[in-house]
């Protein structure tokens, strides 16, 4: 069920009271406050991200001792992503609070005409190039505010956005052990020094992997799943341990869900084009690309007609993009974008005879508004109350509540903070 803030919450309405400034500007409401009001200086804040958690996945089978601890703070229906459903693009708005077209990272692979380069999450050189990330992420909103931050693998915290890091930062590594992950963070948050963080994230990919490699429904993913418990309970324990656990807030997050796919389903994208004519950007379930204006009109309309003729697939011109997607208005945005009906692959003739194995298990990027493609949201801790629970909402508005929670006055963002009245205790 969807939240009732919309898609179309424009940009910079944060409704959070936190100064005169924003008091002109916003409506009121009953979870509002100035920032002088708030007892922050003992508040500290962890948001977790367990790459590819869909929200159904959270049960008492699955995942036994966080849906227990889920009882003692807050949840959601669902975390909605932005479009397309995919990693960096999604972990980057929680970071920031504002839509793609708003924020720059407008999927996993962009082309930027005005660098002539192009991103792709494994290029480490763009992955670390500042300029392909808008916005203020939190950690900078927290650092220019005198608050510490640490950032254990978050896309984003890896390039000098505004010419700044975090105080504690980390390259992403793979290999670090997840016990390693979460003893770091604890040692940041509880240095004792001038150099101790008050915000703090932590990042695990294993999970999108089993997703990725097997499905939703295989016992190599219930393991998975597992896994995620015991490292909630370790890190909850080692909080306990730390004297951390009565003024640590955690939320943990996700940044999509996941949905099977099978070779019985594919579109072969050479049947429509010929490939060679265009620059391919994006791949599956969402191809995106550019074309030379002579050959555009042609491509666009062979496809729209395929679509109206029931091909399982949508295909939009860069200004056709629907709104809620929130995706059209950036310089980077691809001319022609083509969306896979939910569990379809977009392939070619090739990929399909080179790997007979290709597609199976799982994948995401398709339409946020399917409900296999939400994410996980929780909220445990000193500020969140016990056993509450939301509608699903929009993964740009957590930002808001990551600057509410460390008592920090917002940068200008998409998200809007009323979506969180009744979860917080007053």
């Amino acid at each position: 069920m969807m939240n009732s803030i919309t898609a179309s919450t424009p940009l910079n309405t944060h409704k959070f009271v936190f100064s005169l400034a924003l008091l002109l500007m916003s409506c009121s409401s009953p979870v509002q406050q100035d920032i002088q009001d708030r007892d922050s200086k003992a508040k500290k804040v962890l948001l977790i991200s367990f790459d590819g958690f869909r929200a159904d996945y959270l049960s008492a089978e699955r995942t036994p001792y966080l849906h227990a601890l889920a009882q003692k703070g807050a949840k959601s229906e669902g975390l909605i992503p932005v479009f397309p459903s995919k990693t960096f693009p999604n972990h980057y708005a929680i970071a920031v609070g504002l839509h793609p077209e708003n924020n720059g990272l407008i999927g996993n692979s962009i082309y930027d005409s005005t660098l002539a380069q192009m991103y792709r999450i494994g290029d480490r050189e763009q992955v670390e190039r500042a300029d392909w990330y808008e916005g203020e992420p939190i950690w900078n909103t927290a650092e220019k505010q005198g608050v510490r931050a640490g950032t254990m693998f978050w896309v984003g915290s890896e390039a000098p956005v505004q010419g700044m890091r975090p105080t504690h930062w980390k390259r992403y590594d793979g290999s670090v052990p997840d016990s390693a992950r979460i003893d770091t963070v604890i040692q940041w948050l509880s240095m004792g020094t001038d150099l101790e963080g008050d915000l703090a994230t932590l990042y695990f990919s294993f999970l999108d992997s089993q997703g990725h490699r097997y499905g939703t429904d295989a016992p190599e993913t219930d393991a998975a799943l597992l896994r995620v418990d015991g490292l909630m309970k370790y890190l909850m324990e080692e909080l306990e341990s730390a004297g951390l656990a009565n003024q640590t807030n955690v939320i943990l997050v996700s940044d999509h869900g996941m949905q099977n796919i099978s070779r019985d389903r594919v579109i072969t994208l050479d049947s429509y084009m010929d490939l060679e004519k265009v620059l391919m950007i994006g791949g599956s379930p969402v191809a995106t690309m550019n074309i030379e204006p002579v050959y555009r009109a042609e491509v666009y309309h062979t496809l729209k007609n395929a679509q109206e003729e029931g091909a399982p697939f949508q295909v939009f011109l860069k200004e056709e993009l629907p709104k809620r997607f929130h995706n059209s208005k950036h310089p980077r945005t691809p001319d022609l974008t083509i969306i896979a009906d939910l569990g379809y692959s977009l392939t070619t003739t090739q990929q399909l005879s080179s790997n007979p194995n290709y597609p199976s298990g799982g994948n995401h990027g398709y339409d946020p508004q399917h409900t296999e493609m939400h994410a996980v949201f929780v909220g445990i801790g000193p500020d969140f109350a016990p056993n509450s629970r939301l509608e699903a909402f929009e993964s740009i508005h957590v930002y808001s509540l990551l600057a509410y929670l460390l008592g920090l006055n917002p940068a200008p963002n998409d998200g809007d903070f009323t979506t969180f009245e009744g979860i917080l205790l007053q």
